[in-house]
């Protein structure tokens, strides 16, 4: 082998892999800097967008990341691998950058008790309120203004982020829909924000929230204001509340959030994905049951929720047991419902070519390339080659059309 034509295939074998770590690269989050009149500072906002959304125009519901740094690519990683596998919607992730974390995320004036029995002064501690008001007055209309959102937004806390997404709850019930604490120090000043929780879900009658609070290996005052929240949510758990909580026993207190931000996300979309018939493996109730599913769920989460997915699913899984016909009624509910998607012609042609229709599926598979084109669909390389493969099919002549 000459050495030009050793280094041209060197050439386009890096360029390979270039292609492939760009495909498989999450998306890098964007820094923003929002200027604070409330709290009279500059705070640095890192805002991931979902994988699922490079090529589409759609509006997601947001997750707002207290000690928002390297853990927004942890959680946004989380939630993209749970979306891809049809567990959850995709999300926002909103990570706020800290400042002063002992000011922003602790609700009283209070200091740190050791063990020697000393304490620890926190002086510029307090100050969760106003932080409160900086993100519900001034984050959350930033956001809102700049990306497409759905209303249903998640407050994510550990530690002292844990404390103060209960207190958030707790205090401005209204301002998220759902609140995770990892490891929450509700020892804080006495237990103070645990004995607010106490009384307020003692009174609260109704509250269609969900949260989920967990503990790491973590002893002393960690694990009593951890037990005495489950006991207080046990005696009294208001309607529509739905709460999960656990314990994570081989897990530090610095380690507890990957685990915990899995089953927290498993728990707040719990659900999500459409009941299966253990015989067939098929979706209950057929394209009906997926439809009234996705019904249901946009109901319950307070936004539209789309079924494209579980339609394309369920048009496969008929594929796979050679239901053709109902695969194919399948891929077409799916493009009567979503036709400014690329892909749901795509899954059509591959329906009709299984059905020996192979002139409409090279139509269909054209419209999904100019879809994708006007769209900007991360898809289109691959419907090229859908396209280049039946267009070498029909040449090839009768027979040749349906074979992959």
């Amino acid at each position: 082998m000459s050495p030009r034509i050793l280094c041209c295939l060197l050439i386009a074998f890096l360029a390979s892999l270039a292609s492939v770590a760009q495909d498989l690269a999450p998306p890098a989050p964007q820094r923003l800097v929002v200027h604070s009149n409330v709290l009279n500072e500059d705070r640095v906002i890192w805002v991931r967008m979902p994988a699922a959304s490079q090529g589409k125009k759609e509006s997601y519901p947001v997750l707002y990341l207290t000690d928002g740094g390297t853990n927004v690519n942890e959680i946004g990683s989380t939630i993209d691998f749970l979306a891809d596998n049809n567990s959850m919607p995709p999300l926002i992730v909103v990570g706020i950058a800290n400042t002063d974390r002992n000011r922003d995320l602790t609700p009283s004036h209070a200091g740190v008790k050791h063990s020697d029995g000393t304490v620890e002064s926190i002086p510029t501690s307090g100050g969760a309120d106003k932080f409160l008001d900086f993100i519900q007055t001034e984050l959350v209309p930033e956001i809102e203004k700049r990306y497409a959102t759905q209303p249903y937004r998640i407050l994510v806390g550990h530690s002292l982020g844990g404390l103060f997404a209960i207190h958030t709850l707790i205090n401005r019930p209204n301002l998220f829909n759902a609140c995770i604490a990892s490891s929450p120090s509700l020892w804080w000043d006495d237990f103070r924000t645990l004995h607010q929780a106490q009384e307020f879900f003692a009174k609260q009658k109704e509250l269609k929230k969900t949260l989920f609070f967990s503990l790491a290996n973590e002893g002393g005052d960690m694990n009593e204001g951890f037990e005495q929240l489950q006991k207080t949510l046990s005696a009294n758990l208001p309607k529509g509340l739905i709460v999960e909580s656990a314990r994570y026993r081989d897990e530090t207190h610095g380690s507890t959030e990957l685990v915990a931000h899995y089953a927290a996300l498993r728990a707040v979309f719990a659900g999500w994905q459409v009941s299966r018939d253990p015989k067939t493996d098929l979706p209950v109730g057929g394209l009906a049951g997926v439809e009234q599913h996705y019904r249901e769920l946009s109901e319950r989460f307070g936004f539209k929720v789309s079924a494209e997915q579980g339609i394309n699913s369920l048009g496969y899984r008929l594929l796979g047991a050679k239901k053709i016909d109902e695969a194919t009624a399948a891929f077409q509910r799916n493009v009567d419902l979503y036709p400014r998607s690329a892909n749901v012609y795509d899954s059509l042609a591959d329906g009709l070519e299984a059905a020996g229709k192979p002139d409409l599926a090279m139509q269909n598979v054209q419209t999904a390339v100019d879809v994708a084109t006007q769209t900007g669909d991360p898809l289109l390389p691959d419907f090229k080659k859908h396209l280049e493969r039946l267009v070498a099919a029909s040449k090839a002549g009768p027979g040749k059309a349906g074979q992959k």
